[in-house]
């Protein structure tokens, strides 16, 4: 292998980064400075956002996002506790969506009397 490819290969950039950067660097920027904006102190604090956001993006089972977010969290000061708590709790919204899903087929067995 390459140097080059090997090289690319152990640094290579989450799909998403790469994306945003083909789109042009205008959309790069303004996709940074827009969740420079969400993700800025508010009504709720920059530790509690970035719990959130690692909630969310455990909930979307994104691995990139979540590792990005992890960091993010840890950097705002977040504990281990805090970020296994926001784990959890995406966990559980996650579980309860797959049982919202899989009462469609309740839903279609009882439309076709299957018992």
């Amino acid at each position: 292998m390459s140097e080059g490819l090997s090289t690319k290969m152990s640094v290579e950039k989450p799909r998403a980064d790469r994306f945003i950067e083909a789109m042009g660097e205008g959309v790069e920027q303004a996709f940074h400075e827009l969740a420079g904006e969400i993700l800025n102190e508010g009504a709720l604090s920059a530790k509690d956002k970035s719990l959130i956001a690692l909630a969310c993006s455990v909930a979307v089972r994104c691995e990139h996002c979540t590792k990005r977010h992890l960091e993010s969290a840890r950097r705002a000061g977040a504990s281990r506790e805090a970020i296994l708590e926001a784990a959890g709790v995406a966990a559980l919204v996650r579980m309860g969506s797959g049982l919202n899903t899989a009462a469609v087929l309740l839903d279609e067995m009882q439309e076709n009397d299957v018992d």
